[in-house]
């Protein structure tokens, strides 16, 4: 088996009740069967066993937590009390056949400011051991799993290549997931072989650097107000920001973006390594992951996406306080996270704003 993992993976230390957030509330946790016949034995009360999750207070925070947010479970019995789901977040694993790939979650605080305050690009270490994989997978969905994983491979030396802007760095990876999507479909229509796509001829399509008007980005915001919510602080941040960038009176948004630049580069943090580091994140962790739903050019899109809204939040933030420090932006980061990657009908909603107008033409 061959095991990814972050640099930076095995230097994550949960900082519990010191935490801003909870990972224990907002979302319903559901309970591996091991762990289930385990609660059984011990009679824990806090358990819906009919539907395999912890039961939730009116607030959904889980009944487990005391008032300090740290967790009973572990208090009364310790750490090995504990089901997949608590035991592994952040951690998250996507499976392929003879590989996992390791990654942890932005929508913890804790990683999300490790990783939007280092400088230094992502780098990954794959270490190989003799466990065997008993899982059962689809030929033709690995084989497109070989293909992706050059073609992100691709995707990195774009995203670090520092010389690049954001738009051409985003305008070539979306043109080049087009071009592969494209030729996928055509396969697929012609009921031919998966091989035939070609892999290289998709990272040699022609592009230009993205270029997004405001009602398109306003229609891309907006896709942001069908989601469902863990809480009422991300539809606060979105009703301030819809205020201050698409409904108040127009402001120079170039001029905006340097100045919201220019005071959290006085306070170390540069917004080109931000959305560099934010952009390989996505496209670590879920790219890939499109071998099972076929949603290549909809991955790479959801990618470009969470950057630019992350940036409306940012430029929303400076332009109503006239301030932005880094500590706002990594708590934007992680509020987004928090909704979008645990919440299937959030990334379906939005794949399908994507899929309904693309970033650039398919």
């Amino acid at each position: 088996m061959k095991r990814t993992y972050p640099d930076y993976y095995d230097d994550f230390v949960c900082i519990a009740d010191k935490c801003p957030e909870t990972c224990c509330a907002g979302w319903q946790i559901e309970i591996d069967k091991d762990a289930l016949k385990r609660y059984r034995d011990k009679k824990i009360e806090t358990v819906d066993f009919k539907h395999e999750c912890f039961y939730q207070d009116k607030e959904k925070r889980c009944k487990n937590l005391n008032e300090k947010g740290l967790c009973k479970l572990i208090l009364e019995h310790g750490e090995d009390i504990l089901c997949n789901t608590c035991r592994l977040f952040p951690r998250h694993i996507e499976e392929f056949e003879n590989v996992r790939e390791y990654s942890l979650s932005i929508s913890c605080p804790e990683v999300a400011q490790y990783l939007l305050k280092r400088k230094e690009p992502v780098t990954y270490r794959t270490v190989e051991d003799s466990e065997a994989d008993t899982e059962e997978y689809d030929t033709e969905e690995q084989l497109v799993y070989i293909k992706l994983f050059s073609l992100r491979e691709e995707f990195f030396k774009i995203v670090l290549n520092r010389t690049l802007s954001f738009a051409e760095k985003t305008g070539r990876i979306l043109a080049i997931a087009r071009e592969f999507q494209n030729q996928a479909d055509d396969v697929l229509l012609s009921d031919g072989d998966i091989e035939s796509v070609d892999v290289e001829g998709a990272i040699a399509a022609d592009y230009k650097p993205l270029e997004i008007n405001a009602d398109h980005r306003y229609e891309l915001f907006k896709v942001m107000k069908k989601w469902e919510y863990t809480g009422d602080e991300f539809k606060e941040v979105l009703k301030t920001t819809e205020k201050a960038l698409y409904k108040d009176c127009p402001q120079d948004e170039a001029a905006l973006d340097q100045e919201m630049r220019a005071s959290l580069s006085s306070q170390g943090m540069d917004w080109d390594i931000v959305t560099e580091q934010i952009l390989h994140y996505f496209l670590y962790i879920y790219f890939c992951g499109s071998a099972y739903d076929e949603y290549y050019y909809g991955q790479a899109q959801l990618a470009v996406a969470a950057c630019l809204h992350l940036k409306d939040f940012a430029l929303a933030h400076f332009k109503t306080h006239g301030a932005i420090s880094t500590e706002d932006v990594i708590y934007f980061t992680y509020l987004y996270a928090r909704e979008l990657e645990h919440s299937v009908p959030n990334v379906l909603a939005t794949e399908r704003y994507m899929d309904e107008h693309p970033l650039i033409d398919t």
